[in-house]
């Protein structure tokens, strides 16, 4: 199991955990659990998301995996959330081409 742990001033804010669900195959499934704290002060909710990256090279650097976790949950909190967030300038000329 890969565990993500973000901390800020040594607490710990939000943890990803992903499970290979496909017994350490070169192409694997995970199945991902992101959560993050609330942070009122932020008027940011407490957030839980579930989902699944399919078809992963397991031979890569765990950096993408990390990447394709963090995506995942970025996905799944904008797909329920009316806030719309910062979106750096790279994202921004992404989504305009």
């Amino acid at each position: 199991m890969l565990r993500v742990v973000v901390y800020v001033n040594r607490t710990p804010i939000a943890e990803a955990r992903a499970g290979n669900m496909s017994g350490l195959a070169d192409i694997s499934d995970f199945k991902v659990r992101v959560f993050e704290d609330e942070a009122p002060h932020l008027d940011i909710p407490a957030q839980d998301v579930t989902g699944w990256i399919k078809s992963h090279t397991r031979r890569s650097s765990v950096w993408y995996l990390v990447r394709k976790i963090a995506e995942l949950a970025v996905r799944e909190i904008e797909a329920t959330s009316d806030i719309e967030q910062d979106v750096s300038p790279n994202d921004t000329q992404k989504n305009e081409q």
